[in-house]
C-alpha cells in the first residue's frame, strides 16, 4: 500500500481539521501556546492536526484517535522527530512554513519538508554551504533561483527526516538536481510539489500519494 501526504495553506488545513482542540495533546497545545506569532501558532496547530488527518486515513482510523509523540533522545523537551503511539510501526513526518503545512504517513520511514517561497533572492552564502557545485551551477542557470534553492532545500530536509544526513552536511547529500528524473536518492523516492506560494518534498522507500488542500 502506498503512503500518504497531504500538504495545504494553513487556513485549509485547520477548517478541514475542525476543533484542533479535539485533537491535540496538552503538551501540543501548550507548545502552541508559547509561540509569540499568532501566525506562527496556526502553522504549528495545522501542521500537528494534519498529520493525525495524514495517518488516519491511510490507517482507516479517526483521526482524534490518534496521539502524536516527541523525543528527541538529547532532552526532556517534546519535540524530535514524532511517531504514533496507537501506531509505532506507521511512519508520520509533518513540517510548516510560513502560511503552509504538510505532512506524511507511510509503512516505514518517511520525511516531509515544505517552505514558503516568498519574495527576494538567494542566500548565496548559505546556498554555497548546503549545495554541491552541481546544484549550484543549476541555481545560476535557473530563472528563478531562490525557488529552484528551496527545491533544493526541501529534497535534502526530507532526507535529513528520514535520518540519512544531517543539516550540518547538508552538501554531502548530492541529491539530484530538481528537473532531473528520477527523483530518487540511494533508493528513496522523492516526491516534489509546489509552485509560485511554496514548494515541497517527501521522502520514503515506498512509492506516496499527494494530495494538496485548498
Amino acid at each position: 500500500m502506498a503512503g500518504l501526504a497531504l500538504a495545504g495553506p494553513t487556513g485549509a488545513v485547520l477548517a478541514a481539521a475542525g476543533d484542533v482542540r479535539e485533537l491535540l495533546t496538552r503538551t501540543e497545545l501548550d507548545r502552541a501556546g508559547a509561540l509569540r506569532s499568532a501566525g506562527d501558532r496556526d502553522d504549528f496547530l495545522a501542521a500537528h492536526a494534519l498529520v493525525r488527518l495524514c495517518a488516519g486515513r491511510l490507517l482507516g482510523r479517526p483521526a482524534q484517535g490518534l496521539t502524536v509523540v516527541q523525543s528527541c533522545g538529547s532532552c526532556d523537551r517534546p519535540h524530535g522527530r514524532p511517531r504514533l503511539a496507537e501506531a509505532p510501526g506507521t511512519g508520520v513526518s509533518l513540517a510548516h512554513t510560513r502560511g503552509w503545512v504538510a505532512a506524511a504517513a507511510a509503512d516505514g520511514p518517511v520525511g516531509v519538508d515544505v517552505e514558503a517561497v516568498g519574495a527576494g533572492d538567494v542566500d548565496w552564502r548559505t546556498a554555497q554551504a548546503v549545495c554541491t557545485e552541481e546544484e549550484l551551477a543549476a541555481l545560476r542557470a535557473d530563472t528563478h533561483p531562490r525557488r529552484a534553492f528551496l527545491r533544493q532545500w526541501v529534497r535534502k530536509e526530507s532526507l535529513v527526516k528520514v535520518g540519512v544526513g544531517t543539516l550540518d552536511e547538508p552538501a554531502r547529500l548530492d541529491v539530484p538536481v530538481y528537473g532531473q528524473e528520477p527523483p530518487r536518492w540511494h533508493g528513496w523516492r522523492l516526491l516534489d510539489w509546489g509552485g509560485a506560494e511554496a514548494v515541497g518534498c517527501v521522502a520514503a522507500r515506498e512509492e506516496m500519494r499527494l494530495r494538496l488542500l485548498g
